[in-house]
C-alpha cells in the first residue's frame, strides 16, 4: 500500500508537465477529427438535422425573430432602391 501511495504521489506531482502530452497522444491515436468527419458525412439530412437541432433549439425563438427583422430590412431597402 505504501508503495501505491509513492506512486500516486509521483504521478500528481508530474501531472501538470505530463497532460500536453497526453493530449496530443490521445488526440492523434484516437484520430477524433476525422472520426467525428467520416461519422457526420454518413449521416442523413435528417440525421444530420437531429444532430444540430438540439444546439440551436434554445436560441431558435432568437434566431426567427433575427431572421425576421434582417427580412424586413432588406425589403425597406429594396423599396427605397426601386420605388423612389
Amino acid at each position: 500500500a505504501e508503495m501505491k501511495e509513492e506512486i500516486a504521489k509521483k504521478i500528481a506531482a508530474n501531472l501538470p508537465s505530463i497532460m500536453p502530452y497526453s493530449y496530443q497522444y490521445t488526440t492523434e491515436a484516437l484520430d477524433m477529427e476525422n472520426t467525428i468527419r467520416e461519422k457526420m458525412q454518413q449521416l442523413t439530412y435528417a440525421e444530420f438535422e437531429g444532430v444540430l437541432h438540439p444546439a440551436f433549439e434554445e436560441d431558435e425563438i432568437l434566431l426567427i425573430f433575427v431572421g425576421g427583422v434582417l427580412g424586413l430590412m432588406a425589403g425597406v431597402v429594396q423599396l427605397l432602391i426601386f420605388y423612389t
